[in-house]
């Protein structure tokens, strides 16, 4: 693996708080010569002068916005700088293990896969659960020929680990390397979603222009969640996970892959928000109420006000930076 073969690439996913421990994990697992792409999204300033001073010491390339980005927009950046042959896109939260990269870059090869992704652990203990290990992402059509009815499939593995590299439908953004002349084929990532179901978007186009995803599950990287959450990552992450966002990135995927409005869409409709008040008010801004039973009625009784709060934000937010909403 020498500098022409592949760049990573990091981007904001919904929190800044484990930025120094991800970015440290990647800046010691990647050979000298591998090029880093660094997109900072808004990050707080104790954080973006972390950014600054590592990227002079190390010498990558730092992209910096003083708002937030969605994640699709923050990869397009990020994207526009890689020359190599393959880019790995990284979320900010994810801990890699010492032998990540090059398992990859070797299923790339060998395969020919415009897509490859690790096994996917979450939380601490760092590579304990599973969280990702390949899944089925497809569209199935069903019905009488002049009505058909399109349903999206939307499944993910979590014990079908397999010992060696295999083909699956999907890989996660939590760390993806991709083809890079596939990336450009494909017009790159879709801006409209926002917030969710970019992965399954992407692997969709990226099967559709004839290209293959492999699972490399030698490869293994761990992702974070904000737990508990920081008050300075507070923002970021009630952006990234507003209904507005989340309920404008499920209607373009519908109407962009022609589904139908089915029960799949009217479940992710009822649980929009179930990120924000689970990592926010329960194990966030509530913790400090002793009782779990409390912090329950607590959220419940908060629920309408945070959600109306949430909304005005989101949607002054993305009026102010151009991002249309459906």
């Amino acid at each position: 693996m020498t500098q022409s073969d592949v760049t990573v690439v990091v981007v904001p996913r919904d929190h800044f708080s484990d930025t120094r421990e991800s970015l440290e994990s990647i800046l010691k697992a990647i050979p000298a010569d591998v090029p880093l792409v660094y997109v900072d999204g808004g990050s707080p300033e104790p954080t973006a002068r972390y950014l600054r001073q590592r990227a002079a010491g190390r010498g990558f390339d730092l992209v910096r916005t003083d708002h937030y980005l969605s994640p699709n927009t923050a990869r397009n950046m990020g994207a526009t700088r890689v020359t190599t042959r393959y880019l790995v896109f990284v979320d900010n939260d994810v801990i890699v293990a010492p032998d990540w990269l090059a398992p990859l870059v070797a299923c790339a090869e060998t395969t020919g896969a415009a897509v490859v992704g690790p096994l996917n652990f979450e939380g601490r203990p760092l590579l304990t659960t599973v969280h990702f290990a390949g899944g089925e992402t497809r569209i199935e059509t069903a019905g009488e020929a002049g009505a058909p009815r399109r349903r999206l499939i939307d499944r993910i593995y979590k014990t079908r680990i397999p010992e060696t590299w295999a083909e699956t439908d999907v890989a996660e953004f939590h760390c993806m390397l991709v083809r890079t002349d596939t990336f450009r084929q494909v017009g790159g990532l879709d801006e409209k979603l926002l917030s969710t179901r970019e992965n399954l978007d992407f692997c969709m186009m990226v099967r559709e222009a004839g290209g293959k995803v492999f699972l490399e599950p030698r490869s293994r990287i761990t992702y974070l969640a904000p737990d508990p959450m920081h008050l300075s990552d507070v923002p970021y992450f009630a952006l990234r996970w507003s209904d507005a966002w989340d309920r404008s990135s499920f209607r373009h995927l519908r109407d962009k892959w022609q589904l139908d409005e089915d029960a799949y869409f009217q479940r992710q409709y009822a649980n929009l928000g179930w990120r924000r008040r689970g990592l926010m008010m329960n194990r966030g801004l509530l913790r400090w109420i002793p009782s779990w039973r409390l912090r329950s009625l607590v959220e419940r009784a908060s629920r309408p006000l945070e959600r109306s709060v949430n909304r005005f934000v989101a949607r002054r937010y993305s009026q102010r930076h151009g991002i249309e909403l459906r």
